[in-house]
């Protein structure tokens, strides 16, 4: 099956052009910072009150975050679903919005978003990506101004307040 997602995460991406990359280090262990962007969303990003997972169709069993894991983000009482593509514990995973079954709705198609971490002298680097096409007939530009300085930089300055770290070239200026 990782076949699979790797082919769906290629398709994707070709549909969806990179739009947004940042990058950071952390000054906690690769396996903490995993943890922290996998699974621990709600202590850093202010938007997300809290995570529910469904791993009832997880690759790693029932019991066990995995490709097609599902997880639904409450946004202020509006729930954003998401569907696990590809994970490899402790060192990335990607997901993808479902915007048909999600109450909170956002003008973008064909998204995908991953985290990737990497050890770097007892520290983290991680880089988050967000593929996506705008819908309707907002300017992907605008889009992609809301989603990096609107909702992604302030998480990552709060993960970056709460763990040290900074933020890697490009800069986030």
């Amino acid at each position: 099956m990782q076949a699979t997602t790797d082919t769906n995460r290629s398709q994707t991406t070709r549909e969806s052009p990179l739009q947004i990359e940042l990058r950071f280090s952390l000054h906690v262990p690769p396996a903490e910072a995993f943890d922290l962007v996998a699974h621990r969303i709600p202590e850093w990003f202010g938007g997300i009150h809290a995570v529910e997972w469904d791993h009832s169709r997880s690759l790693r069993g029932p019991s066990a975050p995995g490709a097609c894991s599902e997880r639904v983000c409450d946004f202020g009482g509006k729930a954003l679903r998401e569907v696990i593509v590809s994970y490899e514990p402790g060192r990335r995973y990607t997901y993808r919005v479902d915007l048909a079954r999600s109450e909170m709705k956002m003008p973008l198609v064909d998204h995908l978003g991953s985290f990737e971490v990497q050890a770097d002298e007892g520290h983290s680097v991680v880089v988050w990506r967000q593929h996506f096409r705008a819908r309707w007939f907002v300017p992907a530009a605008m889009l992609r101004w809301q989603m990096r300085d609107h909702m992604m930089r302030p998480a990552v300055d709060a993960l970056i307040v709460r763990c040290g770290g900074r933020w890697l070239e490009p800069s986030p200026g």
